[in-house]
C-alpha cells in the first residue's frame, strides 16, 4: 500500500535534514517548509511548563504557523528538548557553546523528550510525545574537539550539540532507554499508521 495518496499533501514544519529523510522514509511525496516560530521566544514566555507540556506546545506552534499556506491536507510539527540535572539545554550558538554543551553532558545521563504534531486540513490530527534516556560517556577532551572541528555544521543545529548519527564513528552515547524515532526528536510511526488506517 502506498503511504500517501494523490489528493494528500504532506508538509512538515521543519528544515531538519535528519526529520525530512526520516519522514520521506514514509511519506514519499512529502515536502519540508520552514517553520515561523520563534523557539526561545516560546520558552522564554512559558517558562511555567513542565518539559513535556513546552515540548508539545512547541511542535503544536510550529504546525500553526505553516497552516494558513496549506489549508488542505497533513501539516506536522515536531520538536526536541534535552534535559540534563533539570537543565534545558539549547541549540548553540557559536563553537564555544558547543563545546560547553558536551563538557556538561560527559559522564552523565540525560533526557530527550520529543513530539509531534500534526493537523489535517487545519483541524488538530495526531499528537505523541515520547522520552529516551541517554548517557553521555566520560570521553576525553580530545575526542570532544575532533568531533567539533569535523561536525561543526552540524553540531550548531542539534540539541545538546550532538547528533546520534555520529555515534557509530565517534560511540560518545549509550542508549538506556527509547527508541531511535524518539532520539532523532521525530515521532512518527504511529502517526504513519494512524494516516495507513484512515486511508484504507
Amino acid at each position: 500500500m502506498k503511504l500517501y495518496t494523490e489528493s494528500e499533501h504532506v508538509i512538515l514544519a521543519s528544515s531538519s535534514q535528519t526529520r525530512i529523510s526520516y519522514l520521506k522514509k514514509y511519506f514519499r511525496r512529502a515536502i519540508a517548509v520552514q517553520h515561523k516560530v520563534d523557539e526561545m521566544e516560546i520558552k522564554n514566555k512559558n517558562k511555567d511548563l513542565s518539559f513535556k507540556d513546552l515540548v508539545k506546545l512547541l511542535a503544536k506552534r510550529k504546525a500553526q504557523s505553516i497552516m494558513e499556506d496549506y489549508p488542505e491536507g497533513i501539516i506536522i510539527g515536531s520538536d526536541q528538548l534535552l534535559i540534563c540535572d533539570g537543565i534545558l539545554f539549547n541549540k548553540s550558538k557559536n563553537i564555544s557553546e558547543a563545546r560547553s554543551n558536551l563538557i556538561k553532558l560527559k559522564g552523565k545521563t540525560h533526557t530527550l523528550i520529543s513530539s509531534t504534531y500534526a493537523m489535517k486540513n487545519q483541524k488538530p490530527y495526531f499528537e505523541e510525545t515520547k522520552e529516551a534516556e541517554m548517557l553521555f560517556k566520560n570521553v576525553s577532551q580530545l575526542s570532544i574537539e575532533e568531533y567539533l572541528m569535523e561536525k561543526e555544521k552540524e553540531v550548531l543545529m542539534s540539541v545538546g550539540s550532538y547528533r546520534i548519527e555520529d555515534n557509530k564513528k565517534y560511540n560518545f552515547l549509550k542508549i538506556l532507554k527509547g527508541d531511535h524515532e524518539t532520539i532523532i526528536g521525530f515521532p512518527l510511526i504511529n502517526l504513519k499508521n494512524k494516516f495507513m488506517e484512515d486511508t484504507k
